[in-house]
């Protein structure tokens, strides 16, 4: 965990990863109401108390990221879909992708091109696959020999159809995406 977090936005990590099981790939309802409000009345002051704020888009990010690992998705797209960094992308992207809506989404990532989390994410998806013995995933995985954005929605809009196992690792992977995403944004608003 980046250790740049204030204490606000440490505190609701914590509540997010008390969540059990994890969270679903096509959430149907937020999580907690009581969290998305909380969230939605913060500023950029008030989440990252003490802190100063360098990049707001970034700071922006790391809002709609909350919002969206507490699965409150229209909140989240409110503020990332005024954000057009390729960081702001990607959560619009991932938004899509949680509401079904994967044509949208795959075209989100299209515009986000390469992003600088994409290596670690690869790095933990292919040591998963092998780890819960997902052959064919390893091998995919380990023939793109790069994270690709566009074939994980495609896992995610097939994984109705998916095996327990399958779904279990999708949704690893889209936590452990998640919480990149967010500790990227973090250092980025704090530069």
């Amino acid at each position: 965990m980046n250790q740049q977090y204030s204490t606000i936005v440490k505190e609701i990590i914590a509540e997010l990863e008390s969540r059990n099981p994890f969270p679903p790939l096509s959430p149907t309802e937020e999580w907690s109401s009581r969290l998305t409000a909380r969230l939605e009345n913060y500023s950029l002051g008030d989440l990252f108390d003490g802190f100063a704020v360098t990049d707001s888009e970034f700071g922006e990010c790391v809002k709609s990221g909350l919002l969206l690992w507490n699965d409150a998705l229209d909140s989240s797209h409110k503020i990332v879909q005024n954000i057009g960094t390729k960081t702001g992308n990607y959560w619009h992207a991932i938004m899509h992708r949680r509401e079904n809506d994967y044509s949208n989404a795959k075209y989100w990532f299209g515009r986000v091109g390469k992003h600088p989390i994409y290596f670690e994410l690869h790095c933990y998806a292919l040591e998963l696959s092998r780890t819960e013995q997902l052959e064919e995933y390893t091998n995919i995985l380990e023939s793109n020999g790069e994270w690709n954005a566009v074939q994980f929605v495609d896992w995610c809009q097939a994984a109705s159809n998916s095996e327990d196992r399958v779904e279990a690792f999708l949704k690893q992977l889209q936590l452990k995406e998640l919480k990149l995403l967010i500790d990227f944004s973090c250092k980025n608003a704090l530069i």
